[in-house]
């Protein structure tokens, strides 16, 4: 009878330690997913490491569903990874105006949101909807800075983040508000990724490219013209692991 009651009891402890999981969500669902993995092949496999092996989390990859407040519901924090082809032909190109009002309401209600916005060449970032996501919290993309090929950027101590990480970086759109969680590696030094808390307890994290996200650091490019390149970036991994542990919080 004892070993009866031991038996249910460790079900129901792990019933009840599978039921406190986290979920993030990862969403690639206005691009085609292969874009992701031309330019960094190991990128998903990256994310799965990290969120169910070392955070203990589920990881649910959005490739097609509409961010709308039923979806949302589901969500612990919700990564979106930018268009990266701006020619893209896809069913879901920019975020309908359900996901502009449900992602703005989420995290506002408490939700967590990390937010890559790249480049204009890449997208169309007033068609796509990003400052419709970011300024009803202190926050707002504008143009494209000066390209910086592969000069990096670096964490901002604080909160978020405790240590100093290269991380990769290209170039990027500024963004302006929040407080500064990493910054391009120059003398301006201009905002890389800002983060906003509210009183809900909901955070949002923004960045103006997206190379971190794909955690490209250590990736070698290919050239039209032959050149190959090593991406900056050796902290990329372990970034995204603390920002996404800390949204978590």
């Amino acid at each position: 009878m004892k070993k009866i009651l031991f038996i249910i009891l460790m079900a129901t402890c792990t019933i009840s330690i599978s039921a406190q999981k986290k979920n993030v969500i990862i969403d690639v669902s206005h691009d085609v997913d292969t874009i992701y993995t031309y330019v960094n092949p190991n990128i998903f496999n990256l994310y799965k490491d990290i969120v169910e092996k070392q955070m203990g989390a589920n990881l649910i990859i959005n490739k097609d569903k509409e961010l709308n407040e039923a979806l949302l519901s589901e969500a612990d924090l919700l990564v979106i990874l930018s268009p990266l082809n701006r020619e893209r032909v896809t069913s879901k190109r920019d975020l309908t105006s359900v996901e502009r009002k449900d992602i703005v309401n989420y995290v506002q209600n408490g939700g967590r949101l990390i937010l890559f916005m790249d480049e204009e060449h890449r997208v169309d970032m007033k068609a796509f909807g990003g400052n419709d996501i970011v300024v009803p919290f202190g926050m707002e993309y504008g143009i494209d800075l000066p390209p910086k090929p592969n000069a990096g950027a670096t964490t901002v101590k604080s909160e978020v983040i405790q240590n100093e990480y290269e991380l990769s970086y290209s170039g990027s759109r500024s963004i302006t508000g929040g407080t500064p969680i990493s910054r391009m590696n120059s003398d301006a030094a201009p905002v890389h990724g800002a983060y906003v808390k509210l009183d809900s307890n909901g955070k949002i994290a923004a960045f103006g490219e997206t190379m971190t996200g794909l955690m490209m650091g250590g990736v070698e490019a290919t050239f039209p013209n032959g050149m190959k390149v090593v991406w900056k970036g050796k902290d990329d991994a372990t970034f995204m692991k603390e920002l996404m542990e800390w949204m978590l919080k």
